[in-house]
């Protein structure tokens, strides 16, 4: 999947964002008597070194300086769920909104990081504005009529990070490729469904669930399908080994800090054209 693949003017143009993990370090001890403790020590020794969230409005020029007016954001918004890294998060989706920019979202395994966030559905409360309507898999279409499925695949857990995807989201999201006309689908979630590339290895404790199903759902529905998703914070494009109408993009974390050595972070471009997809990454720095 290169850029020559798209040789007449692209029919749709989508960017995608992913892995944004605003975070705070939480101080208050009856906040950590769960999961959250491990997470909160990961954001004071590591996760805040590595993620510019500072930095939150030239990323969103970045963004707007590319002319693409609809953003999928796949998920980690946050990185332990608190209330105070949602308000964060929603705060620079509305910023987007402002900019004139289409918001997509789904929620990734840290939005829903500890079974706390689950039950006060803390993700639901404070993306209200930019949920779809009928619930996930959500149908949408692209400017140009492009047809993008998007699937919530998030769940908490008591150490992993695992995701799922329910033979229910599988048989719709089935009941939606069924009923679409075009050869072209975008399909996007936060978790990988092939578990290695060459860039990434995605060990059993950081998989989704059922991610098998999907992919051969996706595979042997009988149109070209570019799956977007983020999880692993690299950037691959890798065509399916198994099903060729089936390209897999996973997109660097947004606010990756540039370190010697360090995966930098970034954000894809996807052009749809006549022909295919193409796919083009972006530095969210300058």
């Amino acid at each position: 999947m290169s850029d020559e693949q798209v040789s007449a003017p692209p029919v749709d143009r989508l960017l995608h964002i992913t892995d944004l993990h605003f975070w705070e370090i939480v101080w208050n001890p009856f906040k950590l008597l769960n999961k959250r403790m491990i997470g909160n020590l990961n954001v004071a020794f590591r996760r805040r070194h590595e993620f510019n969230c500072e930095a939150a409005s030239a990323c969103a020029q970045r963004l707007v300086g590319t002319g693409v007016k609809t953003v999928f954001a796949g998920g980690d918004f946050t990185s332990t769920a608190t209330d105070e890294e949602f308000v964060q998060a929603v705060e620079f989706l509305r910023a987007l909104k402002r900019l004139d920019i289409q918001v997509i979202v789904a929620p990734g395994n840290h939005d829903r990081y500890t079974f706390e966030a689950m039950r006060k559905r803390r993700f639901e409360t404070y993306f209200e504005e930019f949920l779809p309507d009928g619930g996930y898999p959500a149908q949408f279409f692209l400017p140009g009529g492009t047809p993008f499925i998007v699937l919530d695949q998030a769940r908490p857990n008591i150490l992993s990070s695992r995701g799922y995807v329910s033979g229910e989201s599988l048989e719709k999201t089935a009941r939606l490729l069924e009923g679409l006309s075009s050869d072209r689908v975008l399909v996007g979630g936060h978790f990988p469904i092939l578990h290695r590339t060459l860039i990434y290895q995605n060990g059993w404790t950081r998989q989704l669930g059922n991610a098998l199903a999907l992919r051969h759902l996706l595979g042997m529905v009988g149109k070209r399908v570019l799956y977007l998703s983020g999880h692993v914070h690299r950037q691959s494009l890798e065509e399916d080994p198994q099903y060729p109408s089936l390209v897999h993009l996973t997109t660097s974390a947004f606010f990756m800090r540039h370190r010697e050595g360090a995966a930098k972070g970034g954000f894809s471009e996807i052009l749809v054209g006549t022909e295919g997809f193409s796919v083009t990454r972006h530095a969210s720095f300058i």
